[in-house]
């Protein structure tokens, strides 16, 4: 399996953080995606990156810490996206959720790093909460910028709007969501995403899924819980879900070591 999204030098870890990485192949766990939400976290990503061989990096600045997205940032990023290690640009994006007063702001980081991507020629991962009509224009008014590849992370968005994504090329990625009691418009999704569209992730230590939703803090190895409910839902053997998944990986992140 790979995790195509966790964010393993949040403080959760700090405690555990090698012993849980060095558990990955044990896990079942052949690759492990951490991702960036601002200058430092990016920073610490290549350096776990450049640690592990299992371990690649996504860098990039999430919208709720567009502040530290300065010119010394761009810089840096342009610089070390050229590392065999570093994937793609992310997370980036657009959230409303907690603040909507600096749109424009938002808008502008999202757009200069999908400029920067597309210099680089990576693709990127993208963030979307409560910003899908924002994201949908930016996106379609700058599909000239994603030919390198992109990927909606933590999809729980409507069928409808996974095929406008399609026709632009993007791909989802389900997370634990997909294993909650009311992620309705996951599963419906789930149910007619193309079989090559998709790739699995846990974006922990968030999103625990079920059964452990709740009960602890989410890590990597949970990724096999979103794997099975793909399986369940398409009516597929899990390890068919797991085998048509890394294969979608590999072919997204095209940097990674098959």
């Amino acid at each position: 399996m790979i995790d195509t999204h966790a964010h393993l030098t949040d403080e959760a870890y700090d405690d555990r953080r090698a012993t849980m990485i060095q558990n990955f192949k044990a896990d079942g766990l052949d690759y492990v995606l951490t991702i960036g939400c601002d200058f430092k976290s990016s920073v610490d990503c290549v350096a776990l990156a450049e640690k592990y061989d299992n371990v690649y990096a996504v860098i990039g600045v999430h919208p709720e810490e567009l502040h530290t997205y300065t010119d010394e940032t761009r810089e840096y990023f342009l610089k070390v996206a050229k590392h065999p290690k570093v994937v793609a640009i992310g997370e980036i994006g657009l959230d409303y959720h907690y603040r909507s007063d600096n749109k424009d702001e938002q808008k502008r980081v999202f757009i200069d790093q999908l400029k920067l991507a597309n210099e680089v020629k990576l693709p990127v991962v993208i963030h979307n909460r409560d910003s899908i009509g924002d994201m949908l224009e930016i996106l379609e008014n700058n599909k000239d910028l994603l030919k390198n590849g992109a990927l909606f992370h933590c999809f729980s968005e409507s069928v409808e709007t996974y095929k406008r994504l399609k026709k632009l090329g993007i791909k989802v990625a389900f997370g634990g969501v997909c294993t909650f009691k009311n992620a309705v418009n996951v599963v419906k999704t789930l149910e007619n995403v193309d079989l090559d569209d998709f790739v699995i992730e846990t974006d922990c230590p968030y999103l625990t899924p079920m059964p452990y939703r709740g009960k602890m803090t989410n890590e990597p190895k949970f990724v096999r819980f979103v794997a099975e409910k793909i399986a369940e839902v398409r009516g597929l053997c899990l390890d068919e879900i797991i085998k048509i998944a890394d294969e979608n990986t590999y072919n997204f992140f095209k940097k990674i070591k098959r």
